[in-house]
């Protein structure tokens, strides 16, 4: 096979590949599409030409329409604090449990690992009622307040696995010398371990950061009062008994959306190499 006849054919795999990766953005994009061109015309607009027309006349109205209807402050600052609490107390909780798990040698260290990734298989749904019980129970019922430990609890198998996985890749004679030292195992975890796994730490604040923001069960059964609520359930209010504002519903998942577009446009760097370490088998 001649040199020219390899360079074509690189050539064709190449080009098939980046038609094939246009394509699947196209498809990714799509939705993203829908709802801009929705949230930026009149319901008649829509109604008329279909969602995926050009909008004859922008409507940027509706997004401040749809802020002042959703009560998007109110929920925006809900949510903003619940990303803010949960997700460091909940990374710093995995990592504490994660650490041991990969670096120290007990009895029970598989058992107790297998333990948690069963976490991942409990449906939400069949702790709804339980749950409601615990956090009357700890006097936080319908507060925002309410959601923190069970975001917590379901965000933990997911985030050991991961960082379980990236402990394991820091070599154990960094850790041996530390000893030596005379650090603690506090002190390793603290000056070592987690400065050495900020791409997994960031990778994880970025798929905790969505899951938090975009929860929308366990908000509607744990909070009852309005003041207490987030984002998602800030849309229902676009939806009535016997018909929906979709063009406002979109301006307002317009503006829901912006919050974790903007994380993951500051952290995406660290995503792939935080995910794909923490998936290494060991």
């Amino acid at each position: 096979m001649s040199t020219r006849l390899r360079k074509r054919q690189l050539l064709n795999g190449k080009t098939f590949i980046l038609l094939g990766l246009i394509g699947f953005s196209l498809v990714w994009l799509l939705p993203f599409a829908t709802v801009a061109l929705t949230a930026l015309r009149s319901e008649g607009d829509m109604y008329a030409n279909g969602v995926f027309s050009i909008p004859k006349v922008i409507r940027w109205e509706n997004l401040t329409k749809a802020w002042g209807v959703g009560d998007f402050p109110t929920y925006f600052k809900n949510s903003l604090l619940l990303i803010l609490l949960k997700v460091p107390l909940g990374i710093l909780v995995a990592a504490l449990a994660a650490y041991p798990l990969a670096k120290m040698s007990f009895r029970g260290n598989s058992a107790l690992f297998i333990f948690f990734l069963v976490g991942l298989a409990v449906p939400i749904q069949v702790t709804l009622l339980p749950l409601v019980g615990m956090m009357r129970d700890l006097g936080l019922s319908g507060s925002v307040y309410a959601l923190i430990p069970p975001y917590i609890a379901f965000g933990l198998p997911l985030q050991i696995l991961v960082l379980r996985g990236f402990f394991k890749l820091i070599p154990g004679e960094i850790l041996e010398a530390a000893r030596i030292d005379g650090a603690s195992e506090f002190t390793i975890f603290r000056r070592i371990m987690l400065p050495l796994s900020v791409p997994a730490l960031a990778a994880l604040f970025i798929l905790d950061s969505l899951s938090t923001w975009n929860e929308f069960l366990m908000a509607l059964v744990l909070t009852s009062a309005k003041a207490a609520r987030t984002v998602p359930l800030g849309l229902l209010a676009f939806q009535g008994e016997h018909n929906t504002q979709y063009t406002l519903l979109m301006a307002g998942v317009a503006i829901s959306i912006l919050p974790v577009l903007i994380i993951f446009v500051f952290l995406q760097r660290y995503f792939v190499t935080g995910l794909t370490a923490g998936a290494v088998k060991g």
